[in-house]
């Protein structure tokens, strides 16, 4: 799994180097892979429901006794993935637009918060170098929310046995984070318009 999210990584990469070649000063592209953690995978295919995959979590955590072989961990999509953090958040649709006529196939899943607006482009599928079966996938984000992203997920999701259950609690600041974070960059690109549009003018 390591050696497929480096290929992985090095195959985004070079498709989106027509992007990267040409970043401005204050543009950013960054591309980062994660292997699951083994506890985190077992505790996933704890909640995935196998039987019906488009609910995607097993009410209570209990596995069906009657059907052990649905439970592998080839069925989680994200044993592998890619995160590209892109700055400004522009740049995720030139991002998205090489990699979809790289992976054509995949399947798009993208990212929401709860009032249904998207966060983060995602998209599984089978890479061809990995083992049959094993599902990968990529994320393109917005920087700022990709780091928040990362600090959140270590601070609520991989805390202390003592802190378990701070997810629902600080979902509202969460959302509140999200949506300050896409305002700021949209501020940020509605004024790096207006000052582009103005240093064109003779």
């Amino acid at each position: 799994m390591t050696r497929v999210a480096e290929h992985l990584k090095t195959q985004i990469q070079f498709s989106i180097l027509p992007v990267t070649r040409h970043l401005k000063s204050h543009e950013t592209l960054v591309v980062k892979s994660r292997v699951k953690e083994c506890n985190s995978a077992i505790s996933k295919l704890r909640q995935h429901n196998p039987i019906d995959p488009l609910r995607r979590r097993n009410p209570g955590g209990v596995f069906d006794r009657d059907h052990p072989e649905l439970y592998t961990l080839l069925s989680l999509r994200d044993l592998v993935g890619i995160r590209v953090l892109a700055f400004p958040s522009r740049l995720v649709k030139e991002v998205d637009r090489l990699l979809r006529s790289e992976f054509p196939s995949w399947i798009s899943d993208p990212i929401k918060d709860e009032s249904g607006e998207q966060l983060a482009l995602k998209y599984n599928g089978q890479y061809s170098q990995a083992v049959e079966g094993l599902q990968c996938e990529y994320q393109i984000v917005s920087t700022l929310i990709g780091l928040f992203w990362d600090v959140e997920h270590a601070a609520i999701y991989k805390q202390s046995p003592n802190l378990k259950g701070l997810g629902p609690v600080m979902q509202e600041q969460t959302s509140a984070v999200n949506k300050a974070l896409k305002a700021f960059e949209d501020e940020f690109e509605r004024r790096l318009q207006i000052s582009e549009s103005s240093s064109s003018v003779p």
